[in-house]
């Protein structure tokens, strides 16, 4: 008797399971073609796109060309821009492909020629998403009007199924005061509020306060940094608020964590506190 289990054998839940651990790389080169049934459980797999800087822009090539039919399949994306052979390949998926049911995207190394037109007007447009992050490692620059655009595009989006942003690149956040709240939804922000002494102090994280009604989990990075002057920019006051009853309360927070890597005045401090 052949007690020999193949491949065929196993249950289409079996191969669901199988799939959910493996990326979209490995099931597009191990289980493409394989025979009828795989491919028709293949049309029906949430999917996961992960990239980093190994990667090389024929397998990019090649996961365009499968994407084309099961782009939205895709639920979420760990993307490096920067890989090893080229570069702006953020845009170059986001420009091919449109991931309507996305639940998780974490963009990393964007490049500073890398434009995001489309990738904004997707975030835009989705009402899945439920954790965006985006991390530039050494402090590196996102092309200025797409730095601008993307930061309003993402603190105000009303998807009430966002609930984490995490923005991980260098912004000023001068202008939050011009929104109106988080998305109802939200409970853990990340930011990194980055500008020259003149633009950016311990008030800055006063104006973010504003938006974080719900926010249970709170983590702001402020640092000074030369490379950003006030170049025409209109900066908000920040003189001490005296009105003790108009400082926002965040009666939700359960935990806050305040990285400061330049001077600041101690009193100022307190205002947070």
């Amino acid at each position: 008797m052949d007690v020999n289990t193949h491949l065929e054998d196993l249950s289409n839940e079996i191969f669901f399971e199988i799939f959910d651990y493996l990326h979209i790389f490995d099931i597009f080169t191990g289980f493409t073609l394989l025979n009828r049934r795989i491919s028709s459980i293949l049309q029906s797999i949430p999917l996961h796109i992960v990239i980093s800087k190994k990667h090389c822009r024929r397998q990019i090539d090649f996961l365009s060309s499968h994407l084309t039919f099961h782009e939205h399949q895709v639920i979420s994306i760990n993307i490096s821009d920067t890989i090893r052979d080229d570069s702006s390949i953020i845009s170059l998926l986001f420009n091919r492909h449109n991931f309507s049911h996305l639940k998780s995207c974490k963009l990393m190394s964007i490049d500073s020629m890398t434009t995001l037109g489309n990738v904004i007007e997707q975030i835009q447009s989705l009402n899945t998403l439920v954790l965006l992050q985006i991390f530039q490692p050494n402090y590196e620059n996102i092309t200025k009007n797409d730095n601008d655009q993307l930061t309003q595009t993402i603190l105000t989006h009303k998807s009430s199924s966002l609930r984490s942003i995490e923005l991980q690149y260098p912004h000023h956040y001068l202008d939050v005061s011009n929104y109106t709240s988080l998305g109802s939804n939200v409970t853990s922000l990340n930011l990194r509020i980055t500008g020259s002494p003149s633009t950016v102090s311990i008030y800055s994280v006063l104006r973010v306060f504003r938006l974080c009604h719900r926010i249970r989990y709170l983590c702001i990075i402020l640092q000074h940094d030369k490379r950003f002057k006030n170049n025409n920019v209109n900066v908000p006051s920040d003189e001490p608020l005296t009105n003790e009853n108009d400082l926002p309360i965040l009666s939700q927070l359960t935990s806050f964590d305040l990285t400061l890597t330049a001077m600041f005045d101690i009193w100022s401090i307190s205002h947070i506190l």
